[in-house]
């Protein structure tokens, strides 16, 4: 592990050559000059790889190479962590990165907007404080209170057919029945009645 604080670890070449310092948390390997790690070969892409410092441990992570990125000889498709003896292949370049994790205590920056500083220190709360982030969840708005007046409740009116017993459709749709009388049907019923009423004995006669 080098001995100079700013120096966040070193990218060895395997098999000889100098060794290249990572002073940032974040850095571009690949052929260009414009990029943080230039490794001019002919086989390493303009944009290779990307090294990231998170948590105190070096990341990888492929830009969309031509000869891809390998660690400990798989080639990687997603962000990977590199420990300090494992073996990163750019191309057909090994390397290693020496650091040691533990002594570490610069990470990557922080990705969201900066404070104002005309704002002023913003308030914090005690488990903020104590580095324990709180997500900020809004308040929801209080509900109305709705109040009645009893004197303008006013009962729906109730209809006829709420006190109607429900009939088949097939008894409302029957026709009336038609009964067909006449006088001789009644004298014959009242000359029925008063035969009846001759023949019941009277009461103390019949013994």
């Amino acid at each position: 592990m080098p001995s100079d604080s700013n120096i966040l670890g070193i990218l060895r070449p395997m098999g000889g050559g100098d060794p290249i310092p990572l002073l940032k948390a974040e850095l571009i390997v690949g052929r260009r000059p414009s990029c943080d790690i230039c490794l001019d070969f002919a086989n390493v892409s303009g944009k290779h790889c990307a090294l990231r410092l998170t948590n105190h441990v070096w990341h990888v992570r492929d830009l969309g190479s031509t000869n891809g990125t390998s660690l400990n000889g798989s080639l990687i498709h997603r962000e990977e962590s590199v420990m300090p003896d494992d073996e990163l292949r750019i191309a057909n370049h090994m390397f290693t990165i020496d650091y040691d994790p533990s002594q570490i205590t610069t990470a990557a920056p922080r990705v969201g907007a900066a404070e104002d500083p005309e704002a002023g220190p913003a308030r914090r709360s005690l488990l903020e404080l104590a580095g324990i982030q709180v997500e900020d969840k809004p308040k929801a708005a209080p509900a109305p209170r709705t109040t009645h007046d009893t004197a303008q409740l006013e009962r729906p009116p109730l209809s006829e057919s709420a006190f109607e017993d429900p009939l088949p459709e097939h008894v409302k749709n029957a026709p009336d029945p038609i009964i067909a009388t006449n006088d001789d049907d009644f004298f014959k019923l009242i000359e029925e009645s008063v035969l009846d009423a001759k023949k019941e004995p009277r009461p103390g006669r019949d013994r």
